[in-house]
């Protein structure tokens, strides 16, 4: 295939998002680069493709979760650029849980590897919709009435999508991963979800961990808190670029499983390059991770 050109890629950062070129960007070139070269190309090297590899039923599904994932890497690197460094914790760890399912199912067999995604997300449902209807009792009767219509919907929704999948292909053979622990396992990253990830998790459930770095902070000496949210800084970014890390080398996983090559080899570029800035962003971290 041909590798298409980033020439300008903080200028079309700043115009998709209809911001304004500044330092405050010029200092992300890097993440930036990589997400857009990754997504430019990843849908570049699918309408490429052969009709043999079309008849994948996997190949545009994959597609279009990449590029969802784009929009919450791209969404972290947003964030962090505009100082809304909580927001880009978040829309990081969203980013790396969506990276990793995407490296999963490419890993194995996609077809059924989707499969057993689109399986889970139905029994996670009927769970829920079961879970829904068991508390409607302490409601009063208008609110119960209102909630069983609703849970019912929901149902008949959830039911409706399942129909539509079990119709269109084979039973998986094998079960989606219950956590993403699972997941970061089979793909050999187990170390991984105990460090970095781990720590992401701290504005999505909304833990003590940041509230508590601010108690210290303000007992401390002026300073001394002045460090400590630097370092919060220096942390969010090595989150971003975490995040970034792993949607480049799921979109590699993706060419790779599908023979582009010419994209994967290209993408390894920026991978270790991203790889390498996260090791100089560690370096401004207390301990290096």
């Amino acid at each position: 295939m041909e590798i298409p050109q980033v020439e300008h890629p903080v200028r079309d950062f700043a115009e998709r998002h209809h911001m304004q070129t500044g330092e405050h960007l010029a200092r992300e070139v890097l993440p930036i680069r990589a997400v857009s070269l990754a997504n430019i190309m990843i849908t570049a090297g699918y309408a490429s493709l052969g009709d043999d590899i079309l008849a994948d039923p996997a190949v545009g599904l994959l597609l279009n979760m990449i590029h969802r994932n784009f929009s919450l890497a791209d969404g972290a690197i947003l964030s962090f650029a505009t100082e809304c460094g909580q927001m880009a914790e978040v829309a990081a760890r969203a980013s790396v849980e969506s990276s990793v399912n995407i490296a999963y199912i490419v890993l194995g067999d996609p077809p059924d590897r989707l499969r057993a995604y689109f399986d889970h997300y139905f029994a996670t449902v009927e769970k829920q919709v079961n879970t829904w209807n068991a508390g409607i009792g302490a409601l009063s009767a208008a609110e119960a009435d209102a909630h069983r219509k609703a849970a019912a919907q929901r149902k008949e929704s959830n039911a409706v999508l399942r129909a539509v999948i079990e119709g269109s292909g084979k039973p998986a053979t094998e079960r989606w991963p219950r956590t993403i622990e699972e997941r970061f396992k089979a793909l050999g990253n187990a170390i991984n979800y105990r460090t970095i990830y781990a720590r992401m998790s701290s504005e999505v459930h909304g833990d003590a961990e940041e509230t508590l770095r601010y108690l210290i902070g303000k007992l401390a000496s002026e300073a001394q808190f002045e460090a400590m949210a630097l370092e919060t800084v220096w942390t969010t970014r090595l989150y971003v670029h975490y995040a970034v890390s792993w949607f480049v080398r799921a979109s590699i996983m993706y060419a790779l499983r599908y023979g582009l090559t010419d994209a994967a080899q290209r993408l390894d570029l920026e991978f270790k390059a991203v790889e390498a800035e996260m090791a100089e962003i560690s370096k401004h971290i207390g301990a290096s991770v």
